[in-house]
This record gives C-alpha cells, structure tokens and sequence, in this order.
C-alpha cells in the first residue's frame, strides 16, 4: 500500500525566518520515513510576506492533492493554518498533530 500524500502546516506569518527551520525539520523527518510531502515553503518559494493571500491559494490548491494535513505545534497560532485545517477536514482530509503522526506511523 502507497503512503500517503502529507501537507505540513504551522505558523509562518511572524515568525522569525518564517519559520523555516521548524517546517524544514518536520519535512525531512517525514520524507526520510518515505512520505512525499507538501512543504508551504517550497511550493510558495519566492513570494513575499506581503503576498499571504497568493501564497494561501497556492497552498490551499496544493493542499488538495494529500491525503493527511500534518499540525505543527503552533498552528493554533496561525491564521493560514487555522484555515488550512479547516478546510482539510470540511473536505474530508484527516488532520494529525505532527508528534501524534509520528508515534502512529513509526
């Protein structure tokens, strides 16, 4: 059986770097268990911080294409994530806290 498609989603807007490393982290982690996954950074590489409504539509077209929406710990904090998740799980995408995927999956 195919793994599924991960979306990783946390806070980004105000966060120092953007967040970068923590996103990063958690995308190595799950590509080295074998999961393709969704990155916001990658796939909005090269938008602004003042382009968020872009970016949301970029992500939330991508976001379409997993199959789980991974939380990051600070996603409660995050206006786009809160969102993201939202929309997730409307759509019937099943939405796990990253700590919580990684103890199930491993």
């Amino acid at each position: 059986m195919d793994k599924p498609t991960l979306y990783v989603s946390g806070a980004i807007t105000g966060v120092p770097e953007l967040n970068r490393p923590k996103f990063s982290a958690a995308t190595k982690k799950l590509r080295g268990m074998g999961y393709i996954v969704i990155n916001p950074h990658e796939i909005c590489d090269g938008l602004s911080e003042d382009e968020w409504e872009k970016c949301m539509r970029i992500c939330i077209a991508k976001l379409m294409d997993a199959d789980i929406i991974i939380l990051l710990d600070d996603w409660k904090q995050s206006r786009g994530a809160k969102i993201e998740c939202d929309v997730a799980v409307k759509v019937g995408i099943d939405a796990q806290e990253f700590n919580d995927f990684l103890n199930t999956a491993s």
